[in-house]
Formats: structure tokens, sequence, C-alpha cells
């Protein structure tokens, strides 16, 4: 994201309306989102999309290298708003 847009809940709306489609299509029981530990932003994201945060791991991101990252995992067949 843009600094310029940063702040305006754009990012939470995304991951909200990526979440809607992984729910609809009906092909998974789970989305995962992997923000490295130290990006605060794209944790929030993640926190207020609905997200669960199952602790840090190790992520190969980009292609051969490590990451730390936090794995946030939502459940697709519960519909918080059902």
């Amino acid at each position: 994201m843009l600094p310029e847009f940063g702040g305006r809940g754009l990012a939470t709306d995304a991951a909200r309306l990526i979440v809607g489609l992984a729910r609809a299509a009906g092909r998974y029981r789970f989305l995962h989102a992997f923000p490295a530990v130290d990006n605060a932003p794209s944790n929030a994201v993640c926190r207020k999309a609905g997200f669960t945060d199952l602790g840090p791991c190790e992520i190969e991101y980009p292609l051969g290298s490590m990451m730390r990252a936090n794995n946030w995992r939502i459940d697709l067949r519960v519909d918080p708003l059902a």
C-alpha cells in the first residue's frame, strides 16, 4: 500500500473482500496470511479482518529466502455475520 493511502481501511476492506470471495467459493476450509512479524500494519489488517494469530513461523519468501512471519488463519466455514 502506498503511504498516502494508508490509514483509510482500504487494506482491511480488501482482506475482508478476499475472505468473502474465498468463503463463497466453498473450496477450502481455511485461509492463511503470513505477514512478517515486524510488519505491524499488515498484522493489524489480519486482526481487523477476523483472522486468528496462530503464532510465528518460518516461511520461504521470497523464493530462496526464509522469513519470520505470523501465521494468521480464518475459518471459511464460520461466517461471523450469520
